[in-house]
Formats: C-alpha cells, structure tokens, sequence
C-alpha cells in the first residue's frame, strides 16, 4: 500500500497532490481516518451516479480527477478517488479486487483498501454496499494490491480491449468492452432496502451485441434478483428468477426467454413493471451514447 507522505509519480489514475483532490479533502474535512471516509461516503450518495453514460468510449479507466469532473463512473473509478483521497491525508492505502462480496455472491469488482488503526479496512462507495456497509465493508474474498499494482494491471487491461476494438475496425468501443457495466439506476429505494436496474453491454463483435437489465433488490442482510430483461437485434425478452440459486449470478435460476405477450399472468410482478419502465427509459439512451443502431423491434414499448 502507498500513503507515506512522499509524493507519488507515475501514476494516471490517481493525483494525490493535486488542486482538485486538496480541495476536495479540505472541504470535508474531520478529525480522524474514518471520520473522513464516512464524510467521503456520504459525499458520493449526493455527487456520483454509477454510470458511463457520459463517455462510454473514453476514458477506459477514470482517473481521481476525471471522477471529480464527470461526477460520475464505475467501481474502480470510485476507487481511484478513494485512494488518491487517502494518500493526500497520509494514510496507507490500495485496493481490494473483491471476489465474494459481502453476501457471498461472486463479484468482478473493486473497492479501496486502507491501513487504519493497525488493520486493513475496505472501503466501498458503490451501491448496494455503500448504504450498509461503505465504510469497514465485510467483503468476504479479496486479494488486497497496491496502487503500483493497481497501475500495472490496469494499464494492461487497457491495451488488451484496445487492441481487440482495433481489430473490429471500431477501435472507439474499447471502451465498451473494457467496462461493459454501462449503467445503473435506482428505481425504489427505502431505508430497509434498495432496488436498481443493472445495465451490462455485452459484446462479441461490434455488430453482436446484448444489452442486458437485471432488476437488483437488497437489505442488508440479502440481495435478490427477480426479473431481468435483455435487448438485441433480435427483440425484447424477459427472464425471471424461478428456480432455487446458488448465487444472484447463478444462470440456473432463470427461466425461459419470454416476449412479453408469452409472460405468465403469474409473473408480472411490481417488480417487472418497474423493470420494464426503466428499460423504455435507458435502453434508447445506452444504444445512443454506444453508437449502436437503433431498430424499432429492438426496444421495449416504443
């Protein structure tokens, strides 16, 4: 981990010594380590949406500061603001790529790793972990690395999706293939529970692509995933979690794809008009910001 109160160089994704990251801290402002961090959680609930909406090509990897301009980004973006936030008050911190999350589902995620009081803390600003458990978060396999680490795998990963975008000829969506989680919305939210509609832009080629929506539910004790929906050149359709799982990501779980029309009575949950809402809304919006063509059969209830 970093933060000895020397100045870090080298680095792209996080600026430390920089004007907007010293005004950011001041602003803030606390007497301790964790007193910070929760100002900083708190800050994110008010500032940052998870989204690349914005800019879906570019930048791949938002650094601190493009965090600090575009007010908003994905996991690793948030974390990179975290971090820089943390080397700037000298305290020692990295990252944790998490593979089991708290609920013990399996993740392909990142959040921020600091030394606190003799003892690794996480630190994780994207929801649904933020509203329970942002500060101290008790994700359950994590490999801990640090901000070189962090640089190195990163920058690989980077020219790794540049290089395939370059090989369709479309070298603009690596970023679509580098961050494929493009986009996610809260639709109903209370002080016990927080449901949101996932979107992840899956892409093979760049003219095969799904978009798929997950309708994600959580307290704090579970998550669960009822409904999703998914869009492609061939139509709409709708899964829905019907069978025992072993995991929110588990495939086995799903039934059939069902147009809409072929839904079951039984199954147009609350859930699923709120899904399907969402979806009218944001499906037009991703295929736009991605450059992806529209066609009318494509979208739910145009």
């Amino acid at each position: 981990m970093s933060g000895n109160g020397k100045e870090i160089t080298d680095f792209s994704y996080i600026h430390p010594y920089s004007d907007g990251i010293r005004e950011l801290v001041e602003k803030l402002g606390a007497d301790s380590a964790e007193g910070f961090l929760k100002k900083l959680l708190a800050w994110f609930d008010e500032n940052i949406a998870y989204s690349r909406l914005d800019s879906p090509f570019y930048p791949l990897q938002r650094s601190d500061l493009d965090l600090l301009n575009m007010r908003c980004g994905t996991c690793g973006d948030f974390s990179n603001l975290i971090v820089s936030c943390l080397t700037a008050i000298g305290v020692p911190a990295g990252y944790a790529f998490v593979k089991t999350d708290c609920y013990g589902d399996p993740q392909d995620h990142i959040c921020a790793a600091a030394l606190i009081g003799g003892r690794r803390v996480l630190v994780d600003a994207t929801l649904p972990y933020r509203k329970w458990f942002g500060y101290d978060c008790p994700h359950r396999e994590t490999e801990l690395v640090s901000p070189e680490e962090f640089e190195r795998r990163l920058r690989a990963t980077e020219a790794e999706y540049r290089a395939i975008a370059e090989d369709w000829g479309k070298p603009e969506y690596a970023g679509l293939i580098y961050a494929p989680w493009i986009h996610d919305e809260i639709v109903r939210q209370t002080e016990d529970c927080i449901e949101t509609v996932f979107y992840l832009l899956s892409m093979s080629g760049p003219c095969d692509w799904e978009l798929s929506a997950t309708y994600m539910a959580y307290t704090q004790e579970r998550g669960r995933t009822p409904v999703m929906g998914a869009v492609s050149g061939g139509g709409t359709c709708y899964r829905f979690s019907v069978r025992e799982k072993a995991s929110i990501w588990d495939p086995e779980q799903w039934s059939e794809p069902l147009t809409e029309e072929r839904i079951p009575p039984e199954l147009l949950s609350p859930e699923f008009e709120l899904l399907k809402a969402d979806m009218k809304k944001n499906v037009p919006r991703i295929l736009r910001a991605a450059g992806l063509k529209e066609e009318r059969d494509t979208l739910p209830d145009r």
